[in-house]
Order: structure tokens, then C-alpha cells, then sequence
């Protein structure tokens, strides 16, 4: 009986290609899952030559068993569904992959849910975990109860400061201070900023951004210019949050919105109320969603958040870690940046008496 071809692979272990090899099955495990910072090129070469004429194709499991990695890596979601995380999986991804990784995607909106996340990868045995966040204030406690036996971890957008974890946050307050400073070389005076969720540190933060952008450009600080843009609430409430600070006796001639999403409801309140955005009223978003920004009209003058170089951050550093090029703890502070649209524009009202 002639034997098929796929048959005979199955024969060739990686026991065998590091017989022929004349090197560990450790080291042909590093060279299998491109773990070659510490290898010489002659004994690549050997392992190379060895794979080639055995026509070895590795078993991902048999390795697993010898050992004791799996090629993979966990990454938690807090909300699967959000244009910004799916950004971070397509940068993150391809990383991976080309670094002979695989990833294993968990979504976790709770901390009991997150947990049970955290618990099954560690049953998987992933070599890595990184945690996209919400910035959501919540007990995190479990993070730091996990034991010495737990892969390296990195935290993206986390409220929660660790020592113990690489971490990586964006600049939420200068991001919205340079917004304001835009918005005032504009000849705003009357400026607005409808928040976001409470219960996100992200929120606190544009706030302080906000108000740290007034001062520096010698303008007070009124409460009544700020109001709810909880963009986890139905729209209605962004809506009723708008008219609000339109019918203020004097409404602001310029609103920073939670995110993009709000701020397409604010462009829309506006327009309807018989006003123009940006001749009458300047609107500004958080986020920079991709394409969507640009489809509204007028396209959207938003706060960038770095989510593709903090996920490209995540994703090196978390490798750096497995593969031994890093020991010690990084912590990354990644600034926002202004992308320039068509929604605001000059307050010709401020000019015009300048």
C-alpha cells in the first residue's frame, strides 16, 4: 500500500528535526515560533535544512506539550462591538501572526465577566493576555491576586494604575485642552462640552482638559456649558442636551461632543433648530472613527485617540516580554492628536466686532 503524502508528514515529530539538527527540541520550538533573538545563524541554518528535507509541518499541539507553550494570545474586549477595538484587533492581529502567534478573543463588559475571561485563557495556557479597556471605574483587585505563574500582561486605556502591568494610556486632557485652544484661535469665547459616561475615567479627564484649556486661554469656566453626552444613553438624551445649550441666553458658539457619535447628534440638532454648523455653531468629536467621521456633513473636526499606535505599543511590548527582550515594567502615556475637518470654523460674531 503506498502511503499518503500527508501520511509521511505526520510521521516527522519535532523530536526528529532536532535529532537532525543536532540541537534542542526547546531550540527548534524557538526557531518554529520565530523566537531567534539569541540563535546564531549557523544553527538556524541547521534547523532550516533539517525542516526542509524531513518536509516537517509542526503540530502547534506537540508543541504545546513539549514545551509548555501555545503559540497564542489572549485579548479581552471590553465591548467587541466598538469601531475603536476593532481597529486595535486589525493593527494587533497581523502582528501576531507574523511573530507566529494566534489570537484568542474574549469580550468582557464586567468585572465577574472579565474574570472568567482571565480564567480561561490561563486554562488555554496563552503565552499572553493584553486588555482592551473602557476606562471604566470598577474593582480591578483581581488583577493584582493573580499568581507568579500568570504570562505577561499589557493593559490598554485601563482606569486602574499597575505597577506590575506594562500599561498603556492615551492623553485624554491635552487632547482636549489643544481642542479648546483650536476652538479659542477661532475667536471662541462661549465654548461647551457635553460629557461622557461618569463612571469612565476617560470622562474626568476630558473634563480636566477642558477646563485647563478655558484658563489657559483666559476664558471662565461656566457650568451651565456643560452637560451630558453619555454616549452609552440613547441619542434622545444627546439631543435634549444640545437644545439645552442652545437655549441658553447665551449658547455657546462651539461644542466639544463625548465622541464622534454625539457629536453627529449635536450637528443634527443644530441644523434642525434652523442653524449652521460652522457658521453659527462649531462641532467638535472624540475618537476620529474611521470613515465615519468624514461621511457626515460637514465631516467631523475630532480628537484622534492613538488606539492603532497604542495597540501596535500593546502588541511589541507584550512580545518583547514573552520572547525575553523585555524584564522590566513599561508605562506609556500616548498623546492625542487634532484632526482638522470642516465643522468648525471662524465665530464670525467675534471677529466681526475684533
Amino acid at each position: 500500500m503506498v502511503k499518503s503524502r500527508s501520511s509521511s508528514r505526520n510521521k516527522v515529530t519535532i523530536k526528529e528535526v532536532a535529532l537532525a539538527a543536532e540541537v534542542s527540541v526547546t531550540t527548534v520550538s524557538n526557531y518554529l515560533n520565530n523566537r531567534m533573538y539569541a540563535m546564531t545563524e549557523k544553527t538556524r541554518q541547521r534547523i532550516e535544512d533539517a525542516v526542509s528535507s524531513l518536509d516537517f509541518h509542526p503540530s502547534q499541539a506537540a508543541i504545546s506539550l513539549v514545551t509548555n507553550h501555545t503559540a497564542t494570545i489572549g485579548l479581552v474586549l471590553s465591548e467587541i462591538e466598538t469601531p475603536l477595538f476593532l481597529q486595535a484587533t486589525n493593527v494587533i492581529e497581523p502582528i501576531a501572526r507574523i511573530a507566529g502567534y494566534s489570537i484568542l478573543f474574549g469580550n468582557a463588559r464586567s468585572p465577574e465577566e472579565e474574570q472568567h475571561v482571565v480564567h480561561l485563557l490561563l486554562e488555554k495556557n496563552v503565552d499572553g493576555i493584553i486588555f482592551l479597556s473602557v476606562s471604566t471605574y470598577f474593582e480591578n483587585d483581581f488583577l493584582g491576586s493573580l499568581p507568579a505563574s500568570t504570562p505577561p500582561i499589557v493593559l490598554v486605556n485601563r482606569s486602574t494604575q499597575f505597577k506590575c502591568f506594562d500599561q498603556i494610556n492615551w492623553d485624554n486632557a491635552n487632547g482636549v485642552v489643544q481642542a479648546v485652544d483650536y476652538l479659542a484661535q477661532l475667536g471662541h469665547r462661549r465654548i461647551a462640552h457635553l460629557k461622557g459616561p461618569v463612571y469612565r475615567s476617560s470622562s474626568d479627564e476630558r473634563l480636566k482638559g477642558y477646563r485647563l484649556g478655558l484658563e489657559k486661554n483666559g476664558l471662565a469656566y461656566d457650568p451651565a456649558y456643560v452637560c451630558s453626552g453619555d454616549f452609552t444613553t440613547s441619542p434622545e438624551s444627546w439631543y435634549q442636551s444640545t437644545l439645552d445649550l442652545l437655549n441658553l441666553p447665551t449658547p455657546p458658539t462651539a461644542i466639544i461632543a463625548a465622541d464622534d457619535i454625539v457629536a453627529a447628534t449635536v450637528i443634527r440638532t443644530v441644523q434642525r433648530a434652523g442653524l449652521r454648523v460652522p457658521e453659527d455653531i462649531s462641532v467638535m468629536g472624540i475618537d476620529d472613527q474611521p470613515n465615519f467621521c468624514s461621511y457626515l456633513n460637514p465631516a467631523l473636526t475630532t480628537v484622534q485617540l492613538p488606539i492603532n499606535e497604542a495597540s501596535k505599543l500593546a502588541i511589541q511590548i507584550l512580545l518583547d516580554h514573552m520572547t525575553g527582550q523585555r524584564k522590566k515594567v513599561k508605562h506609556v502615556i500616548v498623546p492625542c492628536q487634532l484632526v482638522l475637518r470642516e465643522s468648525c470654523g471662524p465665530n464670525l460674531k467675534t471677529l466681526s466686532h475684533a
